[in-house]
């Protein structure tokens, strides 16, 4: 188990700040690929309906 410390320097740089950030990173990067993932999939679905929309006005 780690042990905050009160001395800043070592609190910024230490194991235990590594690993907190690095846990909030990660965090931040899975939101963004799963909204990246949602808006991709909007994209596909509306291009979809775009292609149906096309093909119905050429018959």
């Amino acid at each position: 188990m780690m042990i905050a410390t009160f001395d800043m320097e070592t609190a910024r740089h230490g194991d235990v700040y590594r690993a907190a950030r690095l846990a909030m990173l990660t965090q931040q990067v899975m939101r963004h690929i799963e909204r990246t993932d949602a808006s991709a999939q909007n994209v596909e679905q509306m291009l979809a309906t775009l292609a149906e929309a096309n093909a119905l006005v050429r018959r």
